[in-house]
């Protein structure tokens, strides 16, 4: 890029596109590589389940409850732009617990529709929202939570919304 940006005089189309078209933007290893910030995963969540927020109070307090309190970070770079920061132990709990109580609506200030999200069944969901399979994993938890009867919405919507798939950008 930096070649690019010297050979062309700085011209940020050429830039861009020797990063578009480079052979690490494109590899497996990079795509879908890095897990969301907080504030992607709340605000990708209220998006998905096409929210309806009247006080925006609540999730401010969630995205700090996640780690990342808005305005609060002192130095000048902002919050930390990679995966480790955000998927350990404790915050994956706090995004799973987000998304439960999320499409419960028990987030003061939001109204949420699952059926945004959860169409007939989990794989359609999973694939419409992510671009990607749900694993046999993530269907294999639905199915056991529903016992034995088709998963609601609201069941569908909580396990896309918390999955590891719906958790990387």
């Amino acid at each position: 890029m930096a070649a690019t940006f010297t050979k062309t005089d700085g011209d940020l189309r050429a830039v861009m596109e020797a990063l578009l078209l480079s052979k690490e933007f494109l590899s497996a290893g990079a795509w879908r590589s890095k897990v969301k910030s907080p504030f992607e995963m709340v605000a990708s969540s209220l998006r998905a389940l096409d929210a309806d927020v009247t006080d925006t109070t609540a999730i401010a307090q969630r995205v700090a409850d996640l780690g990342q309190p808005l305005y609060a970070k002192v130095e000048p770079t902002g919050y930390p732009n990679s995966s480790e920061n955000w998927a350990n132990s404790v915050g994956l709990l706090g995004r799973m617990n987000f998304a439960s109580a999320l499409v419960a609506g028990q987030i003061s200030g939001v109204k949420v529709k699952p059926e945004a999200v959860a169409s007939a069944d989990l794989r359609r969901s999973m694939l419409a929202l992510t671009g990607i399979e749900a694993s046999p994993e993530t269907i294999a938890a639905v199915e056991k939570s529903a016992a034995g009867k088709p998963p609601t919405p609201v069941l569908i919507a909580t396990a896309v919304i918390g999955s590891p798939d719906f958790q990387k950008r």
